[in-house]
């Protein structure tokens, strides 16, 4: 009885998807022509959609971890997010955003990495790998003088991750950094300002070590 339950339970979720896209669905004859739409749509000047998102990610995470990586990609472009139609997430990747979120061709992004942008935005370029347990996230707060927290006003800054980058497992990587294109994040390292790029930099605060020569 539980199994069936859980069955029918995901269907439901996958069937909220498909009205919510229901929209662009009518449009098209055939599911080619709609699979084509969906990974040339722009999304540059959307934001996502966090209850869409928080329904599609129950979605996904019935699927197994390292296989449909199309139909995640599509299901996440229903929500807001500009993925490449070659992007492959793990399904246990959580995202937490309402604001501009776009994650290039060819980007791996590993099990129980954590994605959070409030309402600003993140772009992670295209051939990145983004190791298990990291975490992106753009929002912080700035520090209270008087009052019952230390945590006053929060705010959110643009994350940029470009080209080529490799972010090595653990790592933690806050709101207004830029890393270059093909620089590698050694495991477990805090990101608080910009990496250059083709060069390895680790450790908390994450610090150049040594450049990466072409």
């Amino acid at each position: 009885m539980d199994g069936n339950c859980r069955a029918l339970t995901n269907v439901y979720l996958l069937a909220c998807c498909f009205v919510w896209s229901y929209q662009d669905w009518y449009c098209y004859t055939n599911l080619h022509d709609f699979m084509l739409h969906i990974q040339e749509r722009p999304y540059m000047d959307k934001r996502c959609r966090p209850s869409l998102l928080w329904i599609v990610q129950l979605a996904i995470g019935i699927l197994p971890s390292t296989h449909f990586f199309l139909l995640k990609c599509w299901l996440l472009r229903i929500c807001g997010i500009d993925i490449h139609s070659s992007a492959r997430l793990c399904s246990s990747v959580r995202f937490l955003t309402s604001g501009h979120l776009a994650i290039g061709a060819g980007t791996f992004i590993g099990h129980e990495v954590l994605i959070g942008s409030g309402d600003t935005s993140i772009n992670i370029g295209s051939q990145c790998d983004i190791a298990p347990r990291v975490t992106i996230i753009s929002g912080s707060h700035e520090i209270a003088v008087a009052g019952p927290r230390a945590a006053g006003i929060g705010n959110s800054k643009p994350i940029v991750i470009e080209d080529g980058v490799w972010i090595g497992v653990g790592s933690i990587i806050l709101g207004g950094v830029r890393i270059g294109e093909h620089s590698v994040i050694g495991a477990g390292s805090v990101v608080v300002s910009d990496i250059p790029s083709h060069c390895v930099a680790v450790g908390s605060p994450c610090r150049v070590i040594r450049s990466i020569s072409v």
